[in-house]
């Protein structure tokens, strides 16, 4: 009989799918593409709301960013 041998495996990892984003359970996870769009969206609110003023666009879409996600 031939000695038995244990291999250990390492655990199977449960990670999100490349397309989706990690967001907190309370929120709606969104693809890169739903993402980008909302952030987009978002930050021209922004833009119109601060009057259509030039120069703020890094500005708003970090704003924007941080909307979408809830933080």
């Amino acid at each position: 009989m031939r000695p038995t041998s244990t291999v250990k495996r390492p655990a199977a990892k449960t990670s999100t799918p490349k397309n989706r984003l990690e967001t907190p359970l309370t929120q709606t996870a969104y693809t890169k593409e739903d993402f980008n769009q909302k952030v987009q969206e978002t930050a021209y609110q922004l833009f119109v709301a601060r009057g259509c003023a030039h120069g703020f666009d890094v500005e708003d879409w970090i704003k924007a960013e941080q909307i979408v996600r809830g933080s």
